[in-house]
């Protein structure tokens, strides 16, 4: 092939790749009623295929393994929710509370004296208030009663996906014959991915909000389910995730326990998250996603803009998928190389 086909075949394949991601964007803005539902459906059957598998081999039915899998799924949602909203109750119940010994820990601040200078409290006031943490908590719960609210919709596009699945590779067969092999590919590599990471994310938040709920439940934290379940979706987001999910409780430390104690609980926090990240991570398989950290801080802000909390908790996944797919074809593979962290040469076909 010439030089001249070579340039129009990539000048082609960009000018495409750019149209489909013009398109993708708007679609993901203005039809996210429609397509956050699919999208959290597709991964939610990408992770539950492999032990549905493993149940039909047991129960003889796919359609009875993947029942009882989803009703496991619904059934924990159910109850985690209760609890949540429950605690989050609590917490606004205490909310005059908390205002009256925020005061006096101000007033306490303005009281000490160095070598005659006292301590500006007015950048305190104005940043940190019971309100400012309460709106927070409420946003918070605003998202997950969201998607709690979408839940039917998510359901209903997953059984739809179940019943498709069994078919769906012999109509592909039939339609794309080529490229059937490759569909199946990205689609295998795609789940093989998703369920590594899910996992091993899974396993530290996991471990790390039951910590946390236990030091905030310990030292009286108002809304500790809260903020140990904020430790655990927040756990999900790479990089600035768990440091986010510190603030409240440690802003809340502060406000009501004696300021040794405070410390001290913001320590085990920090330890806590330390330990899970240094050292219980890195012996789990798939840790390493092989993308280049600043590109999933983009991606992951792009998600969070997009669709709010739960788009940065789906941006990882929505990422592992875009890579395996721009790995499989040979026109796309340049740009995946460029995405990884440590991009490996490609043999030639």
């Amino acid at each position: 092939m010439s030089e001249n086909g070579f340039r129009s075949i990539q000048v082609s394949t960009i000018s495409h790749i750019a149209i489909i991601l013009m398109i993708s964007v708007l679609a993901i803005i203005h039809l996210k009623a429609v397509i956050q539902p699919l999208v959290i459906a597709s991964l939610l059957f990408l992770l539950i295929r492999p032990p549905a598998q493993m149940l039909e081999n047991r129960f003889g039915h796919p359609l009875l393994a993947y029942g009882v899998l989803m009703a496991i799924v619904v059934g924990v949602i159910f109850f985690a929710s209760n609890i949540l909203f429950s605690n989050l109750q609590d917490f606004t119940n205490q909310s005059d509370e908390l205002t009256s010994q925020l005061e006096e820990k101000i007033a306490w601040l303005e009281a000490i004296e160095f070598r005659g200078y006292h301590i500006d409290t007015s950048g305190i006031t104005g940043l940190i208030t019971v309100t400012t943490i309460q709106d927070f908590a409420t946003g918070f719960a605003g998202s997950l009663a969201s998607f709690t609210g979408s839940a039917v919709t998510v359901i209903i596009f997953l059984l739809f996906i179940i019943l498709e699945a069994e078919t769906l590779p012999g109509r592909l067969s039939v339609a794309y014959p080529e490229e059937v092999d490759r569909f199946t590919q990205i689609a295998s590599n795609s789940g093989e991915g998703i369920n590594t990471y899910v996992m091993t994310r899974a396993t530290v938040a996991f471990g790390q909000a039951v910590i946390a709920a236990f030091i905030l439940y310990y030292l009286g934290i108002p809304g500790w389910f809260l903020w140990a379940s904020f430790t655990f979706l927040l756990d999900f987001i790479p990089y600035v995730g768990a440091l986010i999910s510190m603030i409240p409780p440690a802003l809340l430390g502060l406000i009501i326990l004696e300021p040794t104690t405070a410390l001290i609980m913001i320590a085990l926090l920090i330890g806590n998250q330390q330990i899970w990240g240094a050292f219980v991570e890195p012996q789990l398989a798939g840790q390493r996603l092989d993308m280049s950290p600043i590109v999933l801080l983009l991606l992951v802000a792009f998600w969070g803009w997009a669709w709010g909390v739960m788009g940065m908790v789906l941006g990882v996944p929505l990422a592992v998928i875009m890579k395996i797919a721009l790995e499989s074809d040979p026109r796309t593979r340049p740009i995946a190389m460029l995405l990884s962290q440590n991009p490996k040469p490609y043999e030639e076909e």
